[in-house]
């Protein structure tokens, strides 16, 4: 399931297309890669370090997108 979701992830960004869900989809799998080699094998913290970094550069890009998962007070719409 998880290599599943990075290959859509990956694609999707690849394609361009639906990239704030290719963000949100890669995310956590990213945090895990990072919270693995921080805390069990620190060898392979270059590699993740790079990716966690180019994965907050497309965010930054794309940040607009994830603006109203911040807010504090939704309201359902009718």
């Amino acid at each position: 399931m998880i290599a599943a979701l990075q290959i859509i992830g990956g694609v999707l960004l690849l394609v361009g297309r639906f990239v704030p869900l290719a963000l949100a989809l890669l995310g956590p799998v990213i945090f895990n890669i990072m919270m693995y080699h921080l805390l069990m094998n620190l060898g392979g913290i270059g590699l993740a370090l790079l990716v966690t970094v180019l994965w907050f550069i497309v965010f930054y890009a794309y940040r607009q997108y994830f603006s109203g998962i911040f807010v504090s007070n939704a309201t359902p719409q009718n």
